[in-house]
């Protein structure tokens, strides 16, 4: 191989690229690919302008199909590692190259298109059914209320929303969120109310206070990409804790607790983003306990345990807490009420308010006071039960039929999700398969969905996807599913398989 140190105008020989790929360790051909090229440039051996090998070229000396290089070179572009040029071939970006190494799997953090940016671009590309919002369309009605309450907001004056509200929200949207809070069991004073730009940024605020640079942090696994791309900005640790059908694999999370002192557990508990799993209350319980026994902060991720279509409410682990425990509740009203309008709030324990405000005013110095108070008026004419109930009753027969036809499309050996309540069914394909082939022929055949390896921080598994029903019509429901279905037989030979199975 040429210097690493000189740019390089010819393009590297595929013999000389020095890629050692496995097909029994558990990470996706492509995925193995990309990690060992940007291990290259951060080590300094493919330095800006250094020209890789065509991709025929190189999957011919891998033994591979030339889609996986074409999928990796792909992902490198959108990642900000490499750039297609005038006249052929695939470059070396600068400014990578020089800089101190990165870990195996992470990526730059202002590279590249961000994924929320694709699912914007794919939900709304011409002929694309778009099965990746996790998030409802409004109801008819609830939207009117909100939009009455945001009419009388005006109405009374703009004069007040013209200046700095206090980081922490206004105390009228305060009161309004304890008190909704408490109408699903858990027990929040104003003050621990903390409201911000939705139940992203609070999330943020949490690992930011809690997670120093380098520090180990537990996760379920799979988790929220939202979490992950959190954790990885501050240089965490992220250890996995497999998911079973009830929540943590509590053995694990026990051992993790012990040799490696986490700074933090996040979960997410009920109707998990991706899987759907809600924890049990005995393993909530356990989670509790463990993180008391151990010293170890909890950030509970609830965002949309309303939206419950089957089986009893659990109760929350902030809920479950005792006055000494160190439980963060997050939430936001995207995920249930009204996407878009970016409001959320952290229920925080009375030791880190002031360190949690102090990071809020950092941040934005406060969400916006117009829309603290349309909402809050929206919660006080207590209007919304009825729209979450009508909600419930619409987004449980389209789950119905959406599990349905996958059942009835999907190949012998696909696992469907079954769960409770929310928006999304976690979809594994049968052995021999990868949802990155099936990614790219299912948008080019005018259907979308998420891949499941954004939900993994390591050990992806390359089989999975979700599916999201959020924004459908039922108009094109079936039609999405049928062309998911079709697209996912066209991709499997032939085999002899179980039954689906549901979880």
């Amino acid at each position: 191989m040429a210097n690493g140190q000189k740019h390089l105008r010819q393009a590297i020989e595929p013999s000389a690229f020095r890629i050692s790929l496995s097909k029994g360790n558990g990470r996706p051909l492509f995925m193995q690919l990309h990690e060992q090229i940007v291990d290259r440039i951060a080590a300094g051996e493919l330095t800006a302008g250094a020209r890789l090998p065509p991709v025929r070229r190189l999957a011919q000396q891998l033994g591979i199909n030339h889609m996986t290089v074409a999928k990796a070179y792909k992902d490198l572009a959108e990642a900000g590692f490499v750039e297609g040029r005038a006249g052929g071939g695939t470059h070396v970006r600068a400014p990578y190259g020089t800089g101190s190494r990165r870990g195996r799997g992470s990526e730059p953090q202002s590279a590249g298109p961000l994924l929320s940016e694709r699912l914007y671009e794919l939900s709304r590309a011409p002929g694309v059914i778009s099965f990746t919002t996790n998030y409802p369309a409004p109801d008819s009605e609830c939207a009117k209320e909100f939009e009455t309450c945001l009419q009388s907001v005006v109405a009374d004056g703009l004069s007040p929303y013209f200046a700095y509200d206090p980081p922490n929200g206004r105390i009228g949207f305060r009161r309004a969120i304890a008190e909704y809070l408490a109408r699903g069991g858990l027990t929040a004073a104003p003050e621990d109310v903390i409201v911000t730009s939705g139940a992203q940024q609070a999330i943020d605020l949490v690992v930011r206070l809690l997670v120093p640079h380098g520090s180990p942090v537990i996760v379920e696994r799979p988790s929220y990409y939202g979490v992950i791309n959190a954790l990885r900005g501050v240089g965490a640790r992220i250890l996995e804790v497999p998911l079973e059908a009830d929540g943590m694999e509590i053995e694990k999370l026990e051992a993790h607790l012990a040799r490696h002192r986490p700074r933090l557990i996040y979960t997410n508990p009920t109707f998990q983003n991706p899987t759907g799993v809600t924890t049990s209350i005995e393993k909530r319980r356990s989670i509790l306990a463990l993180a008391r026994k151990h010293g170890v902060a909890i950030l509970e991720d609830d965002h949309n345990s309303e939206l419950r279509f089957s089986g009893s409410p659990v109760p929350s682990i902030r809920s479950l807490s005792e006055p000494g425990d160190n439980v963060f509740f997050v939430r936001g009203f995207g995920k249930v009420f009204l996407p878009g309008t970016r409001l959320g709030y952290v229920v925080a324990p009375p030791h880190a308010r002031r360190p949690l405000l102090a990071l809020k005013a950092h941040s934005d110095l406060h969400t916006t006071g117009i829309m603290q108070e349309a909402m809050a008026r929206f919660l006080t004419r207590k209007n919304y039960p009825k729209f979450l109930e009508r909600m419930k009753r619409a987004y449980a027969a389209k789950q119905r039929k959406v599990i349905s036809s996958l059942t009835a499309g999907m190949p012998p050996g696909t696992l469907i999700g079954n769960p409770d309540g929310g928006l999304s069914l976690w979809v594994t394909l049968p052995e021999g398969t990868e949802v990155s082939e099936l990614y790219y022929r299912a948008v080019r055949r005018g259907v979308a969905f998420v891949a499941g390896e954004v939900f993994y921080a390591s050990h992806v598994n390359a089989r999975t996807l979700r599916v999201s029903f959020g924004l459908l019509g039922d108009d094109v429901l079936e039609e999405g599913v049928a062309r998911l279905c079709s697209v996912a037989k066209d991709l499997m030979r032939p085999r002899s398989a179980p039954s689906p199975i549901y979880t």
